[in-house]
């Protein structure tokens, strides 16, 4: 036998005869730890403030790298945009983290944010469930400096950076 999730809560749980395992002892439990939660997950300002900022400049940065690769003719060209893009296509998965989050944080219904993300509310609970965003922030910090070898044509020696705007000035 498995305990209620309400750290409130420590009396044990019946399992169901049959699909999800039960997580809460009755209905009440489960309330009480959802407003609970909700309450601890609703901060004055979160990490997400000036971080979905910084993600839009990494985004705007790494759109004019693609744009500087695409006006260029040859086979280098299509080799730095295939290098290219799947740092755009990280930065761009951070920051619908990021307004998923933020979204959350502001009240808006799951509803409302799965339908501007083309998605079922379903499928939004499953690709960003809590703690996802934390996550994806840790990652982030954690990845490389952002380099790139149209930096060496645009400056010189390549150097990191701390965002893709950084590489252009």
């Amino acid at each position: 036998m498995t305990h209620c999730k309400n750290p409130k809560c420590h009396l044990e749980v019946t399992p169901n005869q049959s699909g999800r395992p039960k997580e809460y002892c009755n209905k009440r439990c489960r309330d009480a730890a959802y407003r609970m939660r909700n309450a601890l997950d609703t901060p004055e300002t979160g990490p997400e403030d000036g971080y979905t900022a910084a993600v839009a400049a990494d985004i705007t940065g790494h759109a004019r790298l693609i744009e500087a690769q695409a006006a260029r003719p040859g086979p280098d060209a299509a080799r730095e945009l295939l290098r290219l893009l799947p740092a755009a296509q990280l930065s761009m998965g951070d920051l619908e983290a990021a307004v998923v989050r933020r979204a959350r944080l502001e009240g808006v219904p799951t509803t409302e944010i799965a339908r501007a993300l083309g998605m079922s509310p379903q499928r939004l609970r499953k690709r960003w469930p809590r703690g996802a965003m934390e996550r994806r922030m840790l990652r982030r910090e954690r990845r490389r400096p952002f380099t790139t070898t149209l930096s060496q044509n645009l400056r010189g020696e390549d150097r990191a950076a701390t965002t893709p705007a950084d590489v252009l000035g």
